[in-house]
């Protein structure tokens, strides 16, 4: 390039027009939005955390909305509401009868609601709690029913049927399915004093804990009793000699081509290494063996409490005899 060339040709940084009054234009730019490094990107988190904590206060809002307008409320006409929920059969209706007992309704001490739903012998447990906007949540644990009885009143009248749960504990048994209760073993053969929730079953601290026991572990052999004989039980007196459970067995679905089962006796003092014998036991097998000509036999797992001196091997089936 000669002298005068380089004298008259066009500077880099001389002005070239309108179109380049930017500096920016002669400097080059190497602009980096995100700056590199653990500082830039911590800029800029930092710098779009606000809005990310705006949209979760707003999603949080939403959801906290949309719940309350999805609660499942019992409105109470002038007072209040109540949310109610239990593990067994009663209704909101026995609840809010329960709430509603007295002048100050639903504006009562939870402690005095609380009692006066576990004086019902329905009632295991009560939870009661007092939201802030007054709404009631009551949460109840019922007995489990085992058993039922029948029972004539005092007065006379119709014949009542009670259940009877595994702490041996009798109620009416609100709300609970016709089925349901017909499917239940009947006590029979009992002595007991008092009536409705006073009533007390001679034996029963004995059978319902045996019969929970057997609906809890054992469920098949549950399905297949109909009754408990409490004769020949003698209550807290478990290890007198002769002190039994008499279980009386479903006939129907029983095999027609052998020998019926008509009865289980157990022992009341040994009844749970009893309860596990049984389940071992093939019972169909031991009914066809070539001696059984009886039309219908007992099956003794009476371990202990034998009347007779003589050693008998047991468990064995008896012939079953009409009382």
């Amino acid at each position: 390039m000669g002298f005068f060339d380089q004298l008259f040709r066009k500077r880099r940084d001389a002005f070239l027009g309108n179109e380049n009054r930017d500096w920016r234009t002669l400097v080059p730019q190497e602009v980096s939005r995100v700056p590199e490094g653990n500082i830039g990107r911590k800029r800029a988190v930092r710098s779009k955390l606000p809005t990310v904590l705006a949209l979760l206060f707003f999603v949080g809002v939403a959801a906290l909305v949309f719940w309350a307008i999805g609660s499942s409320t019992t409105d109470a006409p002038g007072t209040g509401a109540l949310r109610f929920k239990t593990d067994g059969f009663l209704t909101a209706g026995f609840v809010q009868k329960v709430v509603t007992n007295g002048p100050q309704g639903f504006a009562r001490d939870i402690r005095s609601i609380k009692a006066d739903l576990e004086s019902d012998n329905q009632v295991l447990a009560a939870d009661v709690r007092r939201r802030p906007d007054g709404t009631l949540e009551v949460a109840l644990r019922e007995r489990l029913a085992v058993a039922k009885v029948a029972m004539t009143p005092e007065k006379g009248g119709a014949i009542v049927v009670r259940l009877i749960a595994s702490d041996g504990q009798t109620f009416a048994g609100a709300g609970y399915p016709e089925q349901a209760i017909r499917n239940l073993p009947e006590i029979q053969q009992f002595h007991s004093i008092g009536s409705d929730d006073h009533m007390s079953i001679e034996g029963i601290e004995i059978a319902a804990p045996f019969l929970f026991a057997v609906r809890t572990s054992y469920p098949n052999l549950y399905k297949q009793w109909s009754a408990l004989s409490l004769r020949d039980c003698f209550g807290a007196q478990e290890d007198t000699p002769g002190s039994n459970l008499r279980v009386i067995v479903r006939q129907g679905g029983q095999p027609l081509d052998r020998p019926a089962l008509v009865e289980i006796v157990f022992s009341t003092a040994n009844w749970r290494n009893e309860l596990s014998l049984l389940s071992r036991i093939n019972v169909d097998e031991l009914l066809r063996r070539p001696g059984s000509t009886a039309p219908a036999y007992v099956l003794k797992l009476s371990i202990q409490n034998r009347t007779s001196s003589q050693p008998v091997p047991e468990p064995r089936l008896v012939p079953a005899t009409s009382r």
